[in-house]
């Protein structure tokens, strides 16, 4: 199992730097092929961090989420957490770290949350569950 860098995934998905991007390419189709790449969940909110920052919408950010979650080949970290996270991201108006803290809170079985983030306020379903 190898495990790779948001740097990695970041360069090989926006070819920014020629080089990088190739080697970064070639990293992940030898690393997948043999089955054997980890991706932390906090490599997938670096990287969705960088997509937003560089202008990506949220369907194109949830895309290319979904594209490293279907990756034959690759593990990641918490994929139940990443992938009901972005869901709630696309769908949503906070941003990605914040439904990561939100939905990681569900399933340790948090039941109320203290935030200052009023964005997030609204998003909460119930918001008898915002302190």
């Amino acid at each position: 199992m190898i495990g790779v860098d948001t740097k990695v995934l970041v360069r090989a998905y926006l070819e920014d730097d020629k080089d990088q991007a190739k080697e970064a390419e070639e990293f992940l189709k030898n690393a997948t092929k043999e089955k054997s790449l980890f991706i932390s969940s906090y490599a997938i909110l670096e990287f969705v961090w960088i997509l937003k920052i560089k202008g990506y919408d949220r369907k194109e950010i949830y895309k290319a989420v979904l594209s490293l979650t279907d990756s034959y080949g690759v593990i990641i970290s918490q994929q139940d957490i990443v992938l009901e996270t972005i869901t709630k991201y696309l769908n949503g108006k906070a941003d990605f770290d914040d439904y990561m803290i939100v939905v990681d809170g569900e399933r340790n079985k948090t039941h109320k949350l203290k935030t200052f983030d009023m964005v997030l306020q609204r998003e909460i379903k119930d918001n008898q569950n915002v302190l």
